[in-house]
This record gives C-alpha cells, sequence and structure tokens, in this order.
C-alpha cells in the first residue's frame, strides 16, 4: 500500500519570504523553522483574503501600498504578553531619575517632558509610567507632560486605548502595591477600567520602531523605554534601532531597555551608566 505524502501547510521558500518581509520591515527575526507556527497564527488570513497560498498572500502584502495588511500581518505574530509595574528595580530607578529631570530642566526654564514606551503592547508600561510620574507629584503646576506608546500590532493599540485589564495584568502588583489598583483602576466584576485622569497625558500610536518618520514630532524625548524587544531583533536592526533612539533623545536623556539585553559592545552610540543592580544608557555626545 502507498501512502501519499501530506502537503506541506508552508513550504520553505514561502516561508523564507514571509521570514524575510518581517525581518526587513520591522526587524524581527523569526529563528528556526516556524513554518507551523506561523501558518497557526495566519492562515486565517488566506481565506479572509479568498487565497490560496502564501506565495499569494506574501503577493498581496507586497502590492499593498498602504501597508494596511502588512501591519495586519506582523500583529498577528508579535508577543504582547505584558503587565503593570514589570521589572520593579528599573521603574524605582527612574523614580528616582524624575527628580534630576526636573531639576535640569528647571535651569533651562522648560517645562516639558516627554517619555515614550516603545513596543508599547497592549499599554501596561506606559499608564505605569504614567503613575509613577503622577505619585512623584514634580510635574503638576505648568508642566506640559506626555507619555507616548508606540507599537506596530493595532490590536495591541486598540487595547491600549481602551485601557481595560485583568488581573493577570496586575500579576507582580504586591500587598502593599493594591492602593495603586484602588486608586488609578475601576474595578468592575473582574475588569479593571483605568480612570480617566490617569489616561489623559497618555497617547499611543501605531508605528515601526525601523522608520524614522515614526519618531518626527517626538524629539526630544526625556526618557526611552524599550524593554524586552531587542531580543527578538537581528544586531543589524539593533544598530537601525539605537539610532532612531539617538536622534529622538535628547542629550541628556536615558535609556532603559530590558534587564536581560544589552547594548555593550553593539554601538558607541549610548553609554552605560550603573545604577543599583542595573544600567541606565545616556547618550555618548562624542561622537
Amino acid at each position: 500500500m502507498i501512502t501519499l505524502a501530506k502537503k506541506e501547510v508552508m513550504s520553505e521558500e514561502e516561508f523564507r519570504l514571509l521570514r524575510d518581509l518581517i525581518h526587513n520591515e520591522f526587524g524581527i527575526l523569526l529563528k528556526g523553522d516556524k513554518r507551523l507556527t506561523l501558518h497557526t497564527k495566519v492562515s486565517h488570513r488566506l481565506s479572509i483574503l479568498g487565497l490560496s497560498t502564501y506565495q499569494q498572500y506574501y503577493e498581496y502584502i507586497m502590492a499593498d501600498s498602504s501597508k494596511e495588511e502588512l501591519y495586519t500581518f506582523v500583529s498577528h505574530i508579535t508577543n504582547n504578553d505584558t503587565y503593570f509595574f514589570r521589572e520593579k528595580t528599573q521603574l524605582d530607578v527612574f523614580a528616582e531619575l524624575l527628580v534630576d529631570i526636573k531639576q535640569e530642566k528647571q535651569q533651562k526654564y522648560d517645562k516639558k517632558l516627554r517619555i515614550a514606551s516603545l513596543a508599547s503592547s497592549s499599554g501596561e508600561e506606559a499608564y505605569t509610567l504614567n503613575i509613577i510620574v503622577q505619585e512623584s507629584k514634580l510635574f503638576i503646576w505648568g508642566w506640559d507632560m506626555k507619555i507616548i506608546g508606540i507599537d506596530v500590532n493595532r490590536n495591541a493599540i486598540q487595547k491600549a486605548n481602551e485601557a481595560c485589564y485583568t488581573k493577570n495584568s496586575f500579576r507582580l502588583i504586591n500587598d502593599n502595591s493594591t492602593a495603586y489598583i484602588d486608586k488609578y483602576f475601576a474595578n468592575e466584576k473582574g475588569r479593571y477600567f483605568l480612570r480617566k485622569s490617569s489616561a489623559k497625558n497618555v497617547e499611543f500610536k501605531l508605528g515601526n520602531l525601523l522608520d524614522r518618520k515614526t519618531f518626527e514630532g517626538l524629539h526630544p524625548l526625556d526618557v526611552i523605554f524599550c524593554r524586552n524587544f531587542l531580543i527578538y531583533m537581528s544586531d543589524e536592526a539593533i544598530l537601525k534601532l539605537v539610532k532612531n533612539f539617538y536622534d529622538a533623545l535628547s542629550d541628556t536623556g536615558h535609556l532603559f531597555i530590558g534587564s536581560s539585553e544589552s547594548l555593550i559592545q553593539k554601538t558607541n552610540l549610548f553609554v552605560p551608566e550603573y545604577q543599583r543592580s542595573i544600567i541606565v544608557y545616556r547618550k555618548n555626545l562624542k561622537v
């Protein structure tokens, strides 16, 4: 009895086309043979668009000058798992830096504070930073304060704008910090809605961090948070990314990346400063 081989859901060539597309556009690396994973996440798009092969899907994306389908595609493959008050030591250092930032700005008669949460996912980080700034009570009277969240995933941006979360988003908040939940959120049957007063300084937008146009109008940023995103990128893409960070930050700005990530020996655009047990990066003004 002859058994016919089962047709592959995605050929190696089709996978290569889509893998390289994601890397070239967004810098994201799909390591190893992720054909089945990719098929599982985006096969429904073929049905919706009436396409029969991934070759056709690739050609459809490339022919779409609006890049709508490109962003739909990447929205289905990015990881959006995050939560409030992630990596607390970094946040404690950020809270301490706010004092120095205010003093520097007052000396320059500058009353604007700009903070970016990049690869912002569903907004937990951006809103965490806003809560920390509000709790500091340093930027109240006469200050123009804004936190900007940017992500390639339009579903995540929509959720961030809705500002409605479940208990899973607060999984690292201990008993001593539960007052934050009561103060900044309204609990309606297990759904936590951020109070409007806590969201008014935060905005989100869809954007590709490798595209310089994404950063237009943001300079000068005082602080950039881009945590646990570089681990998904190639070294080549990281260099493009940090150049955009360098150009967007003020000369006295601060860059926070994930605790498992490092720019040391990867670029000379930033120099590390050791604070507590973490590294905060500053612009190298000598390059």
